[in-house]
């Protein structure tokens, strides 16, 4: 008869670190959905509301993700530089390394 060593399980290891992970990813999408929605702060009519809705219903990371190009076409207006400058600012914490590093980037 072979005896082999039973695996190592220990219940519970892993998954308090697993917990930690969750908090902090939903804690990074609360955090973007509200620099979104900052961003939408003074912007009124039909394209705003429409923007506002989707953000508001936004579930993950990714639906905020696929808002970004209404979100600064929205804010092209020179006096909403500061808005867009802290949405992209939002979206680098979250999604790191999106955007290729250039001086001509536009803000």
């Amino acid at each position: 008869m072979h005896h082999t060593q039973p695996r190592h399980f220990t219940p519970g290891v892993g998954m308090a670190a697993d917990r930690r992970e969750r908090i902090a990813a939903r804690r990074a999408f609360v955090g973007l959905k509200l620099a979104f929605l900052d961003a939408l702060g003074e912007l009124r009519g039909p394209e705003a509301q429409w923007l506002r809705a989707h953000v508001l219903g936004a579930e993950e990371t990714v639906d905020l993700w696929l808002l970004r190009a209404p979100m600064f076409e929205a804010l092209a207006a020179p006096e909403h530089r500061p808005q867009r400058q802290a949405l992209r600012r939002a979206l680098e914490t979250v999604c790191p390394d999106t955007q290729p590093a250039s001086a001509f980037a536009p803000l």
